[in-house]
């Protein structure tokens, strides 16, 4: 996806910012209401929940479970 793709993506959003960074993939801000819906919408390019992050680190067996479980928005959505 190149940056033209990714001001659309975001202005389909009705994102205030678009985030890039070397090796991480795009992030976009918008309402809160609407983040949830434009990260699901975004799967495709990289983006994702700090709760998707967050299980993939204990997945890779970088975190524990329980540090997680004291960072993550919905706690009970993280497996073993």
């Amino acid at each position: 996806m190149d940056i033209t793709e990714l001001l659309a993506f975001s202005a389909q959003q009705g994102a205030s910012d678009l985030h890039l960074s070397a090796g991480l993939p795009p992030m976009i801000r918008v309402k809160v209401a609407q983040m949830y819906s434009a990260i699901q919408t975004g799967q495709a390019i990289g983006m994702q929940t700090m709760d998707q992050c967050l299980q993939g680190l204990v997945d890779k067996r970088i975190i524990t479970v329980d540090a997680v479980r004291e960072k993550a928005r919905e706690s009970y959505s993280i497996a073993l």
